[in-house]
C-alpha cells in the first residue's frame, strides 16, 4: 500500500463529498486498512480526528456560501446538519460568530484549507520486533465496540471502552481477594476484531482466561496464529499508541515480506509498571501471514 497515495486519495474524496454523507469505512477502505487503524492513523498524521476535519472543511465552505447571502436553512442542509440551530450551533464554535454575524462586511472568519500529507523521512527510529507462532488462547473481561473519535473523549486520553474498563474491571482483576487474574505472557491484553467494516470496532479488554473468571466478565477465544511482536518505549494512551500503530502499519509491513493475517484479532499487551513513563514497555501484537 502507497499510504501517501491513499491518504491524499482519502482527502480528494472528502472534498468531492463534502455535500454528501461521508462514511469512515469508505475512507478506510481506500487506504486498505480497517476502520479503527484508520481512524489512528488518520488522527496522528492530520493531528487531529477525520470527523473533525471534515466538521472544518465544511464550515469553512459553509462561511462563504454564508458571506455570498445564502439562507441559512439552506446551508445548513446543503452541509448534511440535521437542522439550522445545529449548524449555528458548530458554526459558532468554529468561526466564534453566529452564522448572522458573518454576514457583516469586514467580520474576520476562520477557513481550513484542505490538507495535503508530504513525504517525510522515516524509519530513522528503530523498531523491535520478534515473530511469534501460538495455539489458541482465551481472553476474559470487558467486551464491547468502541471508535477513535478522539473529539467524544472529553478531556480523556482514552477511549471511553477502556476508560470504563480501567474503573471498573481492571481493579476486579487486578486484586479479587488477594489474588491477580493477570498472568503473562499478557498480563493486561486488549484484542480487536477487525473482521467488522463498520465505524466501530469490537473489542475485549482483560486478561487471560485459564478456568476461572470474575462474576459479569466475557470470553474470546484467540485463534493460534503467528504473531509480529513489537516492544514500544513510551507511555501508553493518546498520542503515543496511535503513533505507534501508526509506525508498524505505514512502515514496517511495506517492508517486512508480511501481511496481516485479518482472520485473527491484532492486540495490545500492557505489562505491569508505570503506563505513564517514558520507559514504559508495552507490546503491539500483529497476526501476520507470508505473502
Amino acid at each position: 500500500m502507497d499510504w501517501l497515495k491513499g491518504m491524499n486519495d482519502v482527502v480528494i474524496h472528502i472534498e468531492e463529498n463534502l455535500l454528501h454523507p461521508i462514511c469512515n469505512a469508505d475512507l478506510s477502505r481506500i487506504v486498505g486498512c480497517s476502520v479503527y487503524e484508520f481512524s489512528r492513523i488518520f488522527s496522528f498524521m492530520a493531528g487531529m480526528s477525520v470527523s473533525e476535519y471534515i466538521r472544518r472543511r465544511r464550515l469553512s465552505q459553509a462561511a462563504f456560501d454564508i458571506q455570498s447571502g445564502g439562507k441559512v436553512i439552506d446551508i445548513a442542509l446543503k452541509y448534511c446538519y440535521e437542522s439550522p440551530t445545529s449548524f449555528t450551533r458548530a458554526f459558532k464554535e468554529l468561526h466564534g460568530i453566529s452564522p448572522s454575524q458573518a454576514r457583516k462586511e469586514g467580520v474576520p472568519l476562520k477557513t481550513y484549507p484542505p490538507i495535503t500529507f508530504v513525504l517525510t523521512i522515516k524509519g530513522v527510529n528503530e523498531m523491535n520486533f520478534r515473530i511469534e507462532k501460538k495455539d489458541s488462547f482465551q481472553i476474559m473481561g470487558l467486551a464491547g465496540t468502541d471508535n477513535l473519535d478522539c473529539n467524544t473523549w472529553g478531556n480523556d486520553t482514552l477511549p471511553p471502552l477502556w476508560r470504563k474498563f480501567m474503573d471498573e474491571y481492571h481493579p476486579r482483576l487486578q486484586n479479587a481477594g488477594g489474588k491477580s487474574f493477570y498472568s503473562m505472557p499478557f498480563e493486561q491484553v486488549a484484542a480487536y476484531d477487525f473482521g467488522n467494516d463498520q465505524n466501530s470496532t469490537n473489542i475485549i479488554i482483560g486478561a487471560q482466561y485459564h478456568g476461572t473468571k470474575p462474576d459479569g466478565m466475557t470470553t474470546k477465544t484467540i485463534p493460534a496464529a503467528t504473531w509480529a511482536v513489537f516492544t514500544i518505549t513510551s507511555p501508553t494512551g493518546a498520542p503515543y499508541v496511535p503513533e505507534a500503530w501508526t509506525r508498524v502499519i505505514t512502515e514496517w509491513f511495506p517492508a517486512s515480506g508480511y501481511l496481516r493475517d485479518e482472520e485473527v484479532p491484532s492486540m495490545e499487551v500492557f505489562p505491569d509498571g508505570n503506563a505513564s513513563s517514558k520507559d514504559y514497555q508495552w507490546e503491539i501484537w500483529m497476526p501476520v501471514k507470508n505473502l
